[in-house]
């Protein structure tokens, strides 16, 4: 029987031990004027789907202009909260 990362008392969106701060920030809560790069995107297949279609995928670097409004693959999007929330970034070098 597989337990859940919680059941295992690890982090549920990076698997790291929960004792440790996790890494991962919702696009969302991350601090604007900074480059991120994309670590996994959650929620339904739809919605990943919807995600990808504009070009957001793990890997991609992009710069948080301002809440909900990113520079990504040489474009500017505005997302909104219910997006931007799914999307979960890691400081960019």
């Amino acid at each position: 029987m597989m337990l859940s990362p919680a059941e295992n008392n690890l982090c549920t969106r990076c698997d790291r031990p929960s004792s440790l701060e996790c890494v991962l920030t919702p696009l969302y809560q991350a601090e604007s004027g900074k480059k991120f790069k994309v670590a996994c995107v959650q929620g339904e297949r739809g919605l990943c789907a919807r995600i990808a279609a504009l070009g957001i995928h793990p890997g991609v670097e992009m710069h948080l202009l301002c809440r909900g409004c990113v520079r990504v693959n040489g474009g500017v999007l505005s997302l909104g909260k219910d997006i931007s929330d799914k999307i979960f970034v890691i400081p960019s070098a």
